[in-house]
């Protein structure tokens, strides 16, 4: 995988056929303009929980609830899109398609109510750079420009959010992309060195790193990262994507690395 938090790790376009309701028009105030938070409490806490999917499903299905009062939460809607984008990663087929396209859709709401705020540009990036990786070769390419874009803003506006993950999405967007879209595997190292730097025990950056490594001919280093993903402790806070990501470093430890090779 691609674009993703942590270890979220990760990520790239199937189209898809779930779509979130019209949005009021810029200025409506919907049926109030007090959210509860309680709300917002109660999903997170649901995020939590997020190893076990039916969470997730809960969290969205909770903040739908709360966006049906109050449309233009902000909280609430790059919520939906860092949920969705958890449920993406872990669906496939239909279920995938609508979780990013409802993903993508919430990331633009919340980017049209504060511009100025991370999250929105964020978790927009994460579900387009998803999107893009699901393997569709014109769509990935006409989503590399956004997901840079809001990457960069991402890096601009706080570069330290999720461990530095506009910084890691950035490297990986120049490893994945061609060369006619920007794409150079050495800036994709330097850039998520520089990640490693300053988050060194961030799995998805060590995997991502060395894939980059891979690339270009370093291997050692490569097979050094991977064998590291796999030393770490349990993460109280990244505890699913961590999983995740050292069972991605055994495959790639399996694939490129085996005795003989």
């Amino acid at each position: 995988m691609i674009f993703s938090v942590r270890n979220v790790t990760g990520a790239l376009a199937v189209l898809g056929l779930a779509f979130i309701a019209p949005f009021p028009a810029p200025g409506a105030s919907g049926r109030d303009t007090a959210p509860d938070p309680n709300y917002i409490q109660r999903a997170d806490d649901y995020w939590l929980g997020r190893q076990n999917l039916d969470n997730v499903h809960k969290g969205i299905s909770l903040l739908r609830e709360d966006l049906d009062k109050y449309p233009r939460d902000y909280e609430a809607w790059w919520r939906v899109s860092r949920l969705d984008s958890f449920v993406a990663r872990h669906s496939s087929g239909s279920g995938k398609s609508r979780a990013l396209n409802d993903g993508i859709s919430a990331g633009k709401r919340a980017m049209t109510l504060q511009a100025g705020r991370v999250e929105g540009d964020f978790w927009l990036g994460v579900n387009e750079g998803l999107l893009a990786e699901e393997g569709v070769l014109l769509e990935g390419l006409r989503l590399v420009d956004n997901i840079r874009k809001e990457m960069e803003t991402v890096v601009r506006l706080n570069p330290d959010y999720e461990e530095g993950s506009g910084l890691r999405t950035l490297g990986r967007v120049y490893y994945r992309a061609p060369f006619f879209k920007g794409g150079d595997k050495r800036r994709s190292i330097q850039l998520l060195e520089e990640c490693l730097r300053k988050f060194p025990e961030n799995s998805l950056t060590m995997l991502y790193l060395a894939d980059s490594y891979i690339a270009v001919g370093r291997r050692a280093e490569a097979h050094d990262l991977l064998q590291r993903v796999l030393r770490l402790c349990p993460d109280p806070d990244y505890g699913p994507e961590l999983a995740d990501n050292q069972a991605e470093a055994h495959r790639l430890l399996q694939r490129e690395f085996r005795a003989g090779q």
